[in-house]
């Protein structure tokens, strides 16, 4: 199968006008199942109709037909153009009746491939005179792979003589040469005046006859061994040997000749003087013709514009490469018209030097593939092609030339240029010219991001490269060159508008490569690179397609602007490159660009901006793992469709993990009104979506989004789901934060003075502000500043100030009064900090309110005091009262010499004992340790 896809392929792209034509003879010959428009064709298939409903019929391969033409019940036979009954046996083909198609007066194309039609010259024939009644207007006749139905010059012409309109003719692999069939059919086929094409088994006994001299409608001529199926049986059905002068003498006519795995080794050096008309030439696969026996191309016209000589050496014998001399190429160098060469396949690792000399200007079209041609020298008079446009040199194993690598070589004219402390030597020649800036570089090595071997490293401006002038294409794929690309040189004096170098192991690109200045499209895709420098592509400043899949480029588009220079692209391909994130400015110059394929990379967010991409029509991003789009990229995408008319973007989101959750609602309500269909110039696709709801295995649950319905449905449930527990989770949040802030309210109210307590004293900041030193600087080297802190009302301030505290002071008291404190302080903290910084609290109980807020902060600051130290500090005084009203806690309970009377209206000695017993008092309770 390998050889017929190759030579079905060459076939196609040469013989153009035939293309229709063979693809439908291959087609139904080797293809399966067609898909059926309609029932009418029962029990076949209509697999087409033209306008003016005639139908392409398919009956491939039907067991149902018991070996005759299908019986249609909804169809007339005259409503058939084409009709395919190949690999369907039709043994009782003429049992009903002689002429079975009497009735098919429109069909055009009959395929009656492996049939099992035959010629028998008995009563057991499928095929007579009458057969083909009715196909008057048969253009179309495949009966190959019928060896039943042998057509020679012994053939009676009369089993034809009704195809009167036929212009192409299949028949191969029906003359059996072991039979003796080895005779083309020239009798019968001079009857058909309007037959322009045929396909034959070949021989090597007779040629061509005379008969063909008066055919001038038929040119085109194929002898197809390749099609022969087993394959093993290609020298049964077509077995030249050797092409001698008179085997194509008759072909006056013939314009298209192809002779295709015909078991030819010689032909004659006159084999095609009188094929004057000859125009594409194709010897393909003739093994053992070899690239040494083609003496008789000296005789092809000037006229030749196709020649194509593929596989002329076997690819499974362990031979030498081939190398293409000046002498073969002398033996084309005649043809002057001459535009296309294919070469494909044939073990070539060079082409001499000289041979460029001789290759004639016109060829336009050369093709190479498939060989293992060798990096030299050689390769630098490729550029004497002055008129070639097209050069395919893919799947050639390129690697250095022996010659390269040999030290010892003879140059005619050498130069030495130093670098690294190594010696590189160049040959010179007299068409290529060296730059003048070589004496620079000495001395001058930049550091390269990709590794220098000595056998492949070339240094920077030390060559400059030569291209055909006119080369527009260039094909070098699947190469496996291995050699990174590095900084040099191509003379600017070309055209080169395309390069595939796919699946070459170009690892490294360091570049740039000077001189492309017309470079339109590259492919540099599957390269395994991983490393590519920033600068790479400013030099191709009209670069518009770039294809650069299925690399390893994650951190080159991470972190650098490869495409800051290359304003002009429009198409971009990044994918299968494990990228998943992508530099900020890395598109930020593609304003024309039309299509970005982000495909199959582990993007989990889209972070760039791509507001100024206002041409862009597709941007794929499946395979990927996307969870929701941003607000920005939505916007983003809204506002290019929204600035142009009718043009859509289409934005590929298929196999991502889109979160189908309430957090994503408004991307998936957003996508919904962007899917298929949709009046929106935006188009959005979608396959599934991932619920992340009550997951207790942690995994999210995919569901299938085939249509827009689908995703309708889907949105539809969230909008339910999502209104349903919006209200009650609202409810909950604010119900719990009602609760805490109760909870917490309760536990600052209950423990208020406390907390106060905790903060003043804690917060032991050191001040003197206008003269007054604040407590915390006079207790840096003592515990206690004061001996009696006194607790009043207002009643009692005269007193207080007049009486009691000089008194105590008489005494030998450090007493403090809140009084003292000078205006502007804070109240709370002082008094805190004085109460903790005294020995004793004295209340002095008057008949006040006891609501001020100087006596709330020293009952309830004492009563922390107390706790702290472990023990009671307050004694309580009755001056004009007996109530314990507004006392701290823990003095209200206190045994009752923590009280003690002032006799208001008493002696001299009430006074005096009162004071020793204040005096006794207060020292118990500065004496007192728990």
């Amino acid at each position: 199968m390998q050889f017929k896809n190759i030579r079905c392929g060459q076939i196609m792209a040469i013989l153009k006008p035939y293309k229709l034509s063979l693809l439908m003879i291959l087609g139904f010959s080797m293809t399966s199942v067609a898909e059926p428009i309609d029932e009418m064709c029962s029990p076949c298939v209509c697999v087409s109709s033209d306008e003016r409903a005639l139908y392409n019929v398919d009956c491939r391969f039907n067991k149902n037909l018991e070996g005759r033409l299908p019986e249609f019940k909804d169809i007339n036979e005259s409503k058939i153009r084409s009709l395919n009954m190949s690999g369907t046996s039709l043994y009782n083909l003429k049992n009903q009746t002689q002429t079975p198609f009497e009735f098919y007066s429109n069909l055009q194309e009959l395929d009656l491939f492996n049939t099992s039609i035959n010629l028998s010259k008995n009563n057991s024939a499928t095929v007579n005179s009458e057969t083909f009644k009715g196909l008057e207007k048969l253009a179309v006749l495949n009966i190959a792979h019928n060896e039943q139905f042998p057509v020679t010059s012994e053939t009676d012409s009369n089993v034809f003589k009704r195809l009167t309109s036929l212009k192409k003719l299949i028949m191969y692999q029906i003359n059996l040469i072991p039979s003796g069939n080895m005779s083309y059919p020239s009798q019968i086929l001079r009857y058909f005046l309007t037959l322009e094409e045929i396909w034959i088994d070949g021989f090597s006994v007779l040629p061509f006859g005379t008969e063909f001299l008066s055919m001038p409608n038929l040119t085109v001529i194929r002898i197809s061994g390749d099609l022969i199926r087993p394959i093993w049986q290609d020298q049964d059905f077509c077995y030249m040997q050797n092409i001698n002068d008179n085997t194509f003498a008759n072909l006056l006519f013939v314009r298209n000749l192809s002779i295709l795995n015909c078991g030819v080794k010689t032909i004659s050096r006159y084999a095609f003087i009188n094929t004057k008309s000859l125009r594409m030439l194709d010897l393909s696969m003739n093994y053992e013709l070899g690239l040494g026996e083609l003496d008789g191309l000296r005789s092809l016209n000037s006229g030749l514009e196709v020649l194509i000589m593929d596989s002329l050496t076997h690819p499974n014998k362990l031979e030498c490469p081939n190398r293409i001399m000046k002498s073969t190429v002398e033996l084309i160098k005649h043809i002057t018209a001459l535009k296309m060469v294919s070469l494909d396949y044939n073990k070539i690792s060079e082409i001499d030097k000289d041979a460029f000399e001789i290759i004639p200007e016109s060829l336009e079209h050369l093709r190479v593939r498939r060989n293992k041609f060798e990096l030299g020298y050689y390769l630098l008079y490729a550029s004497r092609m002055k008129n070639l446009r097209k050069l395919e040199a893919s799947f050639t194993h390129m690697d250095l030339q022996f010659s390269v690598l040999n030290d010892n070589l003879e140059f005619k004219h050498p130069q030495m240029y130093q670098y690294n402390n190594i010696t590189l030597a160049h040959k010179n020649v007299n068409s290529l010219s060296l730059s003048n800036e070589n004496n620079s570089y000495i001395g001058h090595h930049k550091d390269l991001d990709c590794p220098k071997s000595l056998l492949y490293f070339i240094p920077t401006v030390v060559i400059t490269a030569f291209i055909p002038p006119k080369l527009e294409y260039l094909d070098i794929s699947h190469s496996k060159i291995g050699f990174p690309i590095y900084d040099f040189y191509i003379d600017s004096n070309n055209s080169l508008k395309t390069v595939i170098a796919s699946n070459s192991l170009l690892y490294c690109w360091d570049g740039p490569v000077h001189g492309l200045h017309n470079i339109e499209m590259i492919d540099l895709s599957n390269n395994f690179c991983s490393n590519v420098n920033e600068n790479f592509f400013t030099s191709i400043l009209k670069l518009k397609r770039l294809h650069i899949q299925r690399n390893y480029l994650h951190l080159v588009v991470a972190y650098k602007k490869i495409f800051q220079s290359n304003s002009e692209l429009e198409y971009i391909d990044l994918s299968i490159n494990r990228i998943n994130n992508i530099h900020p400015q890395l598109f930020k110059h593609q304003n024309k660009l039309k299509w970005l394929n982000l495909s199959m990379n582990n993007l989990m967010v889209v972070d760039y901006t791509i507001s100024h991409m206002q041409l862009l029509r597709v941007l794929n991003l499946s395979d990927n793992h996307i969870t929701t789009l941003s607000k920005e990229f939505r916007s983003d995408l809204e506002g290019i469709v929204s600035s142009r008319n009718k043009i859509t973007l289409t934005v590929d989101l298929t196999n991502n993990v889109i979160s189908c959750s309430c957090d994503n609602l408004d991307v998936l309500e957003w996508i919904l009104e962007h899917t298929y269909p949709t009046s929106s110039l935006l188009i959005l696709k979608m396959t599934t979506c991932y619920y992340t709801h009550n997951i207790s295995s942690g995994l999210p649950l995919p569901v299938l989004i085939r249509s827009k319905a689908d995703m309708y449905f889907q949105v539809s449930f969230l909008q339910k789901f999502c209104l349903s527990y919006t209200p009650l989770l609202i409810s909950m949040v604010v119900l719990l934060i009602f609760i805490m802030n109760v909870i917490i309210g309760a536990i600052i109210h209950r423990f208020r003075w406390k907390i106060r307590y905790w903060y003043y004293v804690g917060n032991n900041k050191e001040a003197s502000v206008n003269g007054y030193t604040s407590i915390e600087a006079s207790l840096r080297f003592q515990r206690f500043k004061y001996d009696i802190y006194l607790a009043y009302e207002e009643d009692a301030h005269e007193f207080v100030l007049e009486t009691l505290r000089p008194k105590l002071v008489e005494l030998d008291y450090v007493v403090f009064v809140h009084d003292d404190i000078l205006e502007g302080l804070p109240l709370c903290n002082v008094l805190t900090k004085s109460i903790h910084a005294s020995r004793v609290v004295v209340f002095v109980l008057s008949n006040g309110s006891r609501e001020s807020l100087e006596w709330k902060i020293a009952a309830h600051m004492t009563n922390e005091e107390s706790n702290h130290r472990g023990k009671p500090i307050a004694l309580a005084m009755f001056y004009d009262s007996n109530s314990t009203r507004a006392l701290p806690e823990g003095l209200q309970v206190l045994r009752r010499d923590a009280f003690i009377d002032y006799p208001a209206n008493g002696s001299e000695d009430e006074y005096t004992a009162f004071f020793e017993d204040f005096k006794a008092k207060v020292k118990i309770i500065m004496n007192t340790t728990f």
